[in-house]
């Protein structure tokens, strides 16, 4: 099965300018008013290989106390496949009470799999176009969805950026990237633009993997912005650390 949000070239929507006044009065709809610490989670939505799932359930799993105590959110695509069905099933498991947000172009979606646990704001009534895709299924476990226009892959991309960016009302945002595809790198390019920093999970495969070896190398990336801003904004944690460091460097980044 193809993966949702890995799409190919022809799928891939061009950027687009999100109506944050919008998106302020969706979220003090759903009650997330904010402002608020936001981790962004971008990366691989396909079925993960056990050699990286199990480390990343273990790395999801180390940071979820640290979520909660400071009160922050996570916003990610909201798909039932790969990372995003990770963080739900884990966030599940554990009882952990932070919004887990997914922000999804209703026109990518199977609004049918909508979770009825889950508060819901549609920004946009965009139907499938089922030559793009037939529509994902979506996450039974996110505590919210926030569905906005878009028809094609990585139209959410800008959005997902903007949620956090009005969330967080000042607050500290930062990117947890995890494998991922073409449309990761998407969402990565649409982070360093709006000066945001990134954890890259060294060892998670996907696009992941790639920046680490083209931030060793001094390689450019054709969609990804590379210059010193850019590299500033970037660090890498290998996998196999990650549950040990990783809470500390979300203590950091987001208790400011």
């Amino acid at each position: 099965m193809d993966a949702p949000r890995q799409p190919s070239g022809d799928a891939v929507a061009a950027e687009c300018r999100p109506d944050r006044s919008e998106l302020a009065a969706a979220l003090a709809s759903l009650g997330l008013a904010g402002p608020m610490p936001v981790l962004v989670l971008v990366g691989g939505a396909a079925n993960l290989d056990p050699t990286v799932a199990d480390p990343l359930r273990r790395t999801f799993e180390s940071i979820l106390p640290c979520l909660d105590r400071l009160g922050a959110a996570l916003v990610d695509g909201g798909t039932a496949f790969g990372v995003m069905r990770l963080i739900g099933d884990v966030r599940r498991r554990h009882a952990a009470r932070f919004p887990l947000i997914g922000v999804a172009a209703s026109g990518t979606i199977d609004s049918e799999t909508l979770p009825d646990s889950a508060r819901v704001q549609h920004l946009s009534a965009t139907a499938p176009d089922p030559r793009l895709n037939p529509g994902a299924r979506l996450d039974p476990y996110h505590s919210h969805f926030i569905l906005v226009p878009g028809v094609r892959w990585g139209d959410e991309s800008a959005w997902i950026e903007a949620t956090a960016s009005v969330l967080a009302a000042g607050r500290p945002v930062l990117t947890l990237v995890a494998a991922g595809g073409q449309i990761t790198r998407l969402d990565v390019s649409v982070a360093l633009r709006a000066g945001r920093s990134l954890v890259v999970l060294d060892g998670s495969g996907g696009t992941a993997d790639l920046l680490a070896d083209a931030w060793r190398s001094g390689r450019d990336i054709p969609e990804i912005p590379s210059g010193p801003r850019e590299r500033a904004l970037v660090q890498f944690l290998d996998l196999a650390q990650a549950p040990r460091r990783l809470p500390e460097i979300l203590a950091r980044a987001l208790g400011g």
